[in-house]
């Protein structure tokens, strides 16, 4: 009885462990907005969200990363105001100004209430939505992919998989074998069907460019990879420059015209 209850508080342990080091949420507030014209608004359960209108037929629903809320990706706002998109984006629950617990579970329902947003108070057309994820929000963008309508997807610095990237990060703590494997991107990336731009810093010390490689050899639609020389997990807007700018704003025309 001892080594089964052992195992059974071990396990609980890691899976503690587990969702400390994937969700790390900030209520403070980053700078990201400042001088932006915006609006804030409230969507879902009580979700906070954040809508510019810059006059497109096309929207980005964009998904943010593990780290910090929607007032630290300032230079992602810029890049989509830059090539004439409007955009959405939003908190998980527990990040921000939205109320709750981060989990896989509720970071996927708040991406769908986001769609909901975008597509019945909004009135966009779901082949006029661009979904574009960063890092752990690129496995959020691919998971909506899975069940909603849009006009192609952008990933960002994304991992194959939690398992996996523990293996990268954690290579002397084998005992995250005995954990499943969750925000299966690799897995799901098969069952997308429409085109696919894969973004990511050939420097990237936390997610592996290999990575990048990875996702796009399970995909079977129209697929694209761009490896930015030099840049790291968060940096590639700035690094990427005009030319990155300019193939994410003929990517996104392509795709929505």
């Amino acid at each position: 009885m001892r080594p089964t209850r052992s195992f059974f508080n071990g396990a609980i342990v890691l899976r503690l462990l587990e969702r400390k080091l994937t969700f790390k949420p900030s209520t403070e507030d980053h700078g990201g907005l400042a001088g932006m014209t915006h609006e804030r608004v409230q969507f879902g359960p009580q979700l906070d969200g954040v809508f510019v209108d810059n006059g497109s037929e096309s929207v980005v629903l964009f998904t943010h990363g593990n780290k910090h809320n929607i007032t630290k990706f300032r230079a992602h706002y810029d890049l989509f105001c830059s090539v004439g998109q409007s955009f959405f984006t939003f908190d998980y629950p527990g990040y921000g100004r939205s109320p709750g617990t981060p989990s896989e579970a509720s970071v996927y329902a708040s991406a769908r209430a986001a769609y909901s947003y975008i597509t019945k108070e909004r009135r966009y057309r779901p082949d006029k939505i661009i979904s574009y994820g960063c890092s752990m929000g690129g496995a959020v963008a691919i998971e909506l992919v899975q069940h909603a309508a849009v006009a192609c997807l952008i990933t960002e610095s994304t991992f194959t998989n939690t398992w996996a990237m523990a293996q990268h990060l954690y290579p002397y703590l084998p005992v995250w074998s005995l954990l499943p494997k969750r925000f299966e991107n690799d897995r799901k990336v098969k069952n997308i069907q429409v085109p696919i731009l894969i973004i990511h810093g050939d420097k990237d010390p936390i997610v592996p460019a290999r990575m990048a490689s990875e996702l796009a050899q399970e995909a079977t639609a129209p697929t694209q990879v761009i490896l930015v020389p030099g840049a790291n997990h968060i940096n590639s807007l700035e690094v990427g420059s005009i030319s990155l700018q300019s193939t994410i704003r003929d990517f996104i025309g392509k795709h929505t015209s």
